[in-house]
């Protein structure tokens, strides 16, 4: 018994000497260049007072806990009031940077407020979520369409650049050239 216990002890002390856990070789650089997370074919629903608000599905979402940053392609989204639908959209690809509630939206990104009648349609979009502003850089086109309702029988086309719009007034400007396309029944 003496015998094998000799070298069992005589090995211990390698054991913990020689072995380590920490694999953390990484520099801040790379911690930040590599997602916390990756997730794919996503489904994410918003749900507030029991209700849901907002859904999002994403083929692909990476999660960075550092930056506290999500990016994500192939995106589709929609916006809900008591139980309606009352804005759809699509993106090719975005970033959510939850510290300053800010949406980036590149590549093929269409909105369509079903509540109000407006159709965007872009290559490069930002959403300030704390404004509640969607704005354009001064080269991206943007096209608006706004749909005629029942109290005005006119459809209106717009597209240009430099583009701002607010949510809450429902107000927009082009800082760019302009072209306008309007359409009456009469």
């Amino acid at each position: 018994m003496k015998k094998l216990i000799f070298p069992v002890l005589a090995i211990l002390p390698f054991l913990f000497v020689s072995c380590s856990l920490d694999y953390g070789t990484q520099n801040e650089q790379q911690k930040r260049i590599l997602p916390e997370m990756i997730l794919s074919d996503v489904n994410f629903t918003r749900i507030e007072k029991f209700e849901d608000t907002a859904t999002l599905q994403a083929a692909t979402l990476e999660i960075f806990k550092e930056d506290d940053t999500i990016y994500g392609n192939d995106i589709n989204f929609k916006s809900y009031d008591k139980k309606k639908v009352t804005a759809t959209g699509s993106s090719e690809f975005i970033k959510i940077d939850n510290r300053t509630s800010i949406y980036l939206l590149l590549g093929k990104t269409n909105i369509n407020s079903i509540k109000n009648g407006i159709t965007i349609n872009s290559e490069n979009l930002k959403w300030n979520d704390k404004t509640s502003q969607l704005t354009s850089d001064n080269d991206s086109i943007v096209t608006i369409h706004k749909q005629p309702d029942a109290k005005n029988n006119t459809a209106l086309t717009v597209t240009g650049s430099g583009f701002a719009f607010s949510a809450l007034s429902l107000n927009y400007v082009f800082n760019g050239k302009v072209n306008a396309l309007i359409e009456t029944q009469n």
